[in-house]
């Protein structure tokens, strides 16, 4: 994805963030809490790579590891099962991997990162029906990639979290109002 379909994804979703905020839900179901309450986590995310994105952008000289083909993914009809199997590659290998790699100072940031990604993961499961998932979603490309990277790969993992926020947003703000 180019530079200016970013931009506009990003102002797409945000313009899907303000027509929803403009309308009050009545949620009475964990999923829509969820759903509903996903921008603050969002926010919290977005807070903590902060923190560490220039750490990791100034060590990244790889392609990029999170595309467009994870992006149409996610908006199909397995999306709900890309987020779990990214998610999960994120839990089980990139975060430990960048803990034990990294200066002390990014541990706080990076550990907030996994819990806020634990609980989604949790909530995800909980919500497999509200989400309406179909078929699992293969990793084993993405997983390939980031292997071949080898050293830097947690460096291109780490850097390209932003996108992997807006597209776990996107597919997150496609199902409001389904509650």
């Amino acid at each position: 994805m180019n530079f200016s379909g970013v931009i506009l994804s990003a102002v797409l979703v945000l313009l899907l963030s303000l027509t929803a905020q403009c309308r009050k839900i009545d949620c009475k179901s964990v999923c829509c809490t969820f759903v509903e309450g996903f921008p603050a986590r969002l926010k919290e995310l977005r807070s903590s790579y902060k923190e560490i994105l220039k750490f990791y952008d100034s060590n990244d000289d790889n392609d990029a590891l999170i595309d467009g083909t994870v992006q149409h993914n996610i908006n199909g009809p397995y999306g709900c099962h890309v987020v779990d199997e990214i998610l999960r590659f994120y839990l089980d290998t990139v975060l430990p991997t960048a803990v034990k790699k990294n200066r002390a100072h990014t541990k706080t940031h990076i550990d907030s990162i996994g819990n806020i990604f634990q609980s989604l993961q949790r909530d995800m499961v909980k919500c497999r029906k509200h989400f309406s998932c179909q078929k699992p979603f293969e990793i084993t490309s993405f997983k390939n990639s980031y292997e071949k990277m080898a050293d830097t790969g947690v460096n291109k993992a780490m850097g390209e979290l932003d996108l992997l926020f807006m597209y776990i947003e996107q597919f997150v703000a496609s199902k409001r109002g389904m509650h």
